[in-house]
C-alpha cells in the first residue's frame, strides 16, 4: 500500500472499499445466531491481533510498537482508542445479535455528522459553502431516518459516539494505520484471553467448542476486522475528515443493496426519502471538490 498511499484518490479508494466491506458484517454476524456477542468481540480482537502480529513481523515494526509501551502519551492516547474500538465492537454487535439491526444502522448514518463536526472542533478543519450545503442535505437524510426508529436511539447513539471519537483520535495521533490497529488489539488481549478462558473453563465457549468448522469461523472474523480497518486508516490518513466521513455512506449503501438483492427486501418509500437526501449531498460535495481542485491546478 505503501506505493498507492499518496494521493487523495488512492485516499478515497480506500475509503469507500472499507466501507463496502463493512457493509457485509452484519449478514456474516447474523451467521452466528445467539453466540454471545462478548464471545465475538473476544474472537475478532483475537484473531485480529494473530494477523497484524505477522503483517507487523513482516514489515519488521515490532521495536516501533513496544516504543509506544514505554512512552507515557503514546500510551494513553492508544488505552483512549483501545477503549472506544472495543466499546463500539460490543455495542454493535449486541444491537446485531438482539435484533436491533435498525438501530445499528443509524448509528452508522450518524456517524459520519458527528465525525465532521468532531474534525471541525478538535482538527480544526473548515468546511465551504458547497461542503456546508452538502451537510445538510446529508442531515435531512440522517433526521428521515431517525424518524423511523421508535422512542430515543440509544445504541444508534453509542455505536456513533464510540466510533466517531476512535476516528477522531486515531487521526489526531498520525499512527501508522496497521501498527496502531497492532497496539489496540494487543492491549485488549489480556482480556481477551481471560473471558475467552473463563467460557472455556464453564464449558460455554461456542467456537472453540464447536468443531473444526466453528473455529475457522472466528478466524474470518479477524480477517473481516482487520482489512476494512486498515483500509479505513489508510484512507483517513489521506483525506480530510469530511471527505472520509461523507465516503462511509458506502456502508449503509450497500447494507441496502444487499437487503433487495440478497433478502428481497422491498426498497421503501422510507429508503428512498432517507437516502435521497444524502446521495444528493454526496454528489454535491464531490462535484464542487473536484472543481475546485481543476481550478487550483489551472491557476497554480
Amino acid at each position: 500500500m505503501s506505493g498507492m498511499a499518496q494521493t487523495p484518490a488512492s485516499g478515497i479508494l480506500f475509503a469507500l472499499s472499507a466501507g463496502i466491506l463493512w457493509g457485509f458484517v452484519p449478514v456474516y454476524i447474523n451467521f452466528f445466531g445467539n453466540v454471545d456477542p462478548l464471545e465475538i468481540v473476544a474472537h475478532r480482537s483475537l484473531w485480529s491481533l494473530v494477523m497484524l502480529f505477522g503483517i507487523v513481523m513482516w514489515r519488521r515494526q515490532i521495536s516501533m510498537a513496544l516504543q509506544v509501551f514505554v512512552n507515557k502519551k503514546q500510551l494513553f492516547s492508544f488505552l483512549i482508542t483501545t477503549c472506544f474500538l472495543s466499546a463500539n465492537w460490543t455495542v454493535y454487535v449486541y444491537a446485531v445479535q438482539s435484533g436491533h439491526v435498525a438501530s445499528a444502522a443509524l448509528g452508522y448514518f450518524i456517524y459520519p455528522i458527528l465525525t465532521v463536526l468532531l474534525g471541525i472542533i478538535i482538527l480544526r478543519e473548515r468546511l465551504g459553502r458547497w461542503a456546508w450545503l452538502a451537510i445538510c442535505c446529508v442531515i435531512i437524510g440522517v433526521l428521515v431516518k431517525s424518524f423511523f426508529i421508535a422512542g430515543v436511539p440509544w445504541i444508534a447513539l453509542a455505536v456513533a459516539v464510540t466510533f466517531s471519537f476512535y476516528a477522531v483520535v486515531r487521526k489526531g495521533l498520525e499512527a501508522d494505520p496497521i501498527l496502531g490497529l497492532f497496539i489496540e488489539t494487543l492491549m485488549l488481549l489480556p482480556i481477551t484471553l481471560a473471558f475467552l478462558g473463563w467460557l472455556a473453563w464453564a464449558g460455554q465457549s461456542i467456537f472453540f467448542g464447536g468443531g473444526v468448522m466453528f473455529v475457522f469461523l472466528a478466524m474470518f472474523v479477524g480477517v473481516l476486522t482487520v482489512v476494512p480497518l486498515i483500509l479505513f486508516h489508510f484512507g483517513n490518513q489521506l483525506l480530510s475528515m469530511t471527505t472520509a466521513s461523507l465516503l462511509f455512506y458506502s456502508n449503509p449503501t450497500t447494507q441496502l443493496l444487499l437487503a433487495i438483492l440478497l433478502f428481497d427486501e422491498a426498497f421503501a418509500a422510507h429508503d428512498l426519502l432517507a437516502f435521497g437526501p444524502i446521495w444528493f449531498g454526496i454528489s454535491i460535495y464531490f462535484i464542487t471538490l473536484s472543481k475546485s481542485r481543476r481550478q487550483a491546478l489551472v491557476t497554480g
